[in-house]
């Protein structure tokens, strides 16, 4: 082969591959990845892997990501986007009830849209802990958002007194959790509406204008934590 044609395979090699749309086949790597890590794990999402789930060459994807690791820092950084979507929303609301409620109510629509990525914040979370070298994005800011919600709560009277926030932190974020599992690897879609609506009536319950939530005691008969005053 001449020089000159040397020269021309080299730049075609640089370039975008032919006939691809460059933001279009980015994302198709990227829903794949997380197909792939919602499904198997990020130890099994290879290169190979991801490239058979979007259907594409292991070059095309060489081409836009170096490495699984910069592939799943991509898909960090849209759960963040996503994250901050889903904090916006429950922003609005004046009480801790009815902000929660509105957390839920866009998880639910987030997962209408597209329920791969509500499921990566799940796998996002539990692949941290399997993969020592993730645990640098084990944080989605879901906690420290609740946490800033519960503090308000506290401050505006609406928890009573003793009620260690921290406790409630948890406690909003464990339901919290499941309801992004749920909707993310069980629901079908149409399942997660009035399933967010008994969440919203069953926190309300605690949280709402007509109650606060109280300090925890210990049972005298079997040392189980109960909660004085009424559910969460």
């Amino acid at each position: 082969m001449a020089q000159g044609d040397d020269h021309a395979v080299a730049a075609r090699r640089r370039g975008r591959p032919v006939n691809s749309d460059s933001v279009e086949t980015r994302n198709r790597i990227l829903r794949a990845s997380r197909q792939v890590i919602n499904e198997r794990g990020y130890q099994a999402a290879t290169f190979q892997a991801i490239a058979v789930a979007a259907g594409l060459s292991r070059p095309t994807l060489h081409y836009y990501f170096a490495s699984r690791e910069e592939i799943y820092q991509s898909l960090v950084v849209e759960a963040g986007t996503l994250v901050a979507e889903l904090v916006e929303r429950a922003r609005r609301p004046g009480t801790l009830a009815t902000q929660f409620t509105a957390l839920v109510d866009a998880v639910r629509e987030a997962d209408a849209r597209d329920r791969s990525q509500i499921a990566f914040i799940v796998s996002a979370r539990l692949e941290s802990a399997r993969n020592t070298e993730l645990r640098a994005y084990a944080r989605t800011g879901l906690h420290d958002f609740l946490s800033s919600l519960v503090s308000a709560a506290r401050d505006r009277g609406e928890l009573a007194d003793g009620v260690p926030v921290a406790t409630v932190v948890d406690v909003l974020y464990a339901m919290l959790l499941g309801v992004v599992f749920y909707a993310g690897f069980v629901d079908d879609v149409d399942d997660m509406f009035p399933i967010a609506s008994e969440v919203g009536r069953l926190v309300s319950g605690g949280l709402g204008s007509g109650g606060r939530i109280s300090a925890t005691r210990c049972d005298t008969n079997d040392d189980t934590p109960s909660v004085v005053g009424g559910p969460l």
